[in-house]
């Protein structure tokens, strides 16, 4: 446990130190995740993903060491903006909560993967401690930097080879 929070602490300061561009005006984002994902790159998507019934910005984010991407949708409310995460195989969604940002499972409502499928291929112990990643409010792009970070520790090691 105590080598996770470590871990975790060195992703964040990495993060903060390694992001070398902002996505801006068609420029991406990227840096090394830390993981056996690799180096991330974090762009504009192509094809918006639409979550109920509405188009909303979305990213697409690509690791050097996996050949699929995952998308990410943006969903902006009152108080704060929560991150659709999703792959072929499986999904997630980020979002902040009285001013805490972390990891929650997908609303049914905005589910598109068996459940079951889904939480087989979640890390348990990751989950719990991706909860609370960072409590003080950040960019969209910082954010956007934790999720790529973060993510790849989601997936149960037996999953991370067909990923």
């Amino acid at each position: 446990m105590k080598a996770r929070v470590l871990f975790l602490i060195v992703c964040v300061a990495l993060l903060s130190l390694g992001a070398n561009a902002k996505i801006r005006d068609g420029k991406a984002l990227s840096g090394n995740s830390l993981t056996e994902f690799g180096k991330y790159t974090i762009v504009n998507s192509d094809a918006p993903m639409v979550i109920d019934n509405k188009v909303v910005k979305t990213y697409d984010l690509m690791y050097d060491d996996v050949n699929g991407s995952v998308r990410i949708g943006v969903l902006k409310e009152k108080d704060c903006t929560s991150f659709v995460v999703r792959s072929d195989e499986f999904e997630v969604m980020y979002e902040c909560n009285k001013h805490v940002f972390g990891v929650k499972k997908i609303d049914k409502k905005f589910q598109t993967l068996p459940t079951a499928s889904n939480n087989e291929k979640l890390n348990k112990v990751s989950y719990y401690a991706q909860r609370v990643i960072c409590q003080n409010p950040k960019t969209e792009d910082e954010l956007l930097g934790l999720i790529a970070c973060y993510f790849p520790n989601l997936i149960n090691d037996e999953y991370q080879a067909s990923f």
